[in-house]
């Protein structure tokens, strides 16, 4: 999304277009996912949305369904936003600070999403905390990995945002790594999920060996 520009010429949409919020009869300002939306709905209907959305694909695969239909809502969000930000009705309003920030959560959600397939695979690692006054250290194994992070099993709690070390056992490798999400499975126990902070070669090819086998076995 970035590097985008919206031509401050693009016409709002004709008056006598309205909203479909129930019991809203306001003029249509934004259209996201076909549903057209005053102006004051977009503005706050809008950053809600895309964080209800990206915590519920949370942990699921690049590929997947809802991952692209996620995009596909960042982009859409983000181009509406932008081209009513660039309209001169809202040059000198703070309204267009508000839409700005919708832009600039879109892009921001957009590269958090997942950059490589998931694939199931157990590998024993170590995990550890190095903040100051909450170091722990923990073995865990795997549930999953990807080129850039992994799906883990996590007996400590943990926050997302919080910052990692992954350590591969036998060889010593290590990467930072930051917490993306964190949940329970079917049987209690926790499972975060991180995403690499300072390499994307921490699995050497025991990525692409379980790429393969995951695609052998479908």
């Amino acid at each position: 999304m970035e590097g985008q520009t919206i031509s401050s010429n693009v016409p709002l949409p004709a008056p006598e277009s309205r909203c479909s919020i129930e019991s809203c009869a306001d003029a249509v300002a934004a259209q996201i996912e076909a549903r057209p939306m005053c102006l004051e709905h977009f503005l706050s209907g809008s950053v809600q949305e895309l964080e209800t959305r990206s915590t519920a694909i949370r942990g699921q695969s690049y590929d997947s369904d809802a991952t692209q239909s996620f995009k596909a809502l960042l982009s859409e969000t983000a181009k509406e936003a932008q081209r009513l930000a660039e309209h001169q009705e809202f040059s000198q309003h703070e309204n267009r600070r508000r839409l700005l920030d919708i832009v600039f959560r879109a892009s921001h959600l957009s590269q958090q999403l997942r950059r490589s397939s998931r694939v199931p695979a157990s590998m024993s690692v170590w995990l550890r905390r190095e903040d100051p006054g909450r170091t722990w250290e923990e073995e865990t194994w795997t549930s999953s990995i990807s080129r850039h992070g992994a799906g883990l099993v996590c007996r400590h709690l943990v926050e997302t945002g919080s910052m990692l070390v992954l350590c591969r056992k036998g060889i010593g490798e290590r990467s930072r790594a930051r917490v993306v999400y964190c949940k329970y499975d079917g049987d209690g126990r926790r499972q975060i999920g991180v995403e690499f902070l300072d390499r994307n070669d921490f699995w050497d090819s025991r990525y692409e060996a379980s790429l393969k086998n995951a695609a052998a076995t479908t």
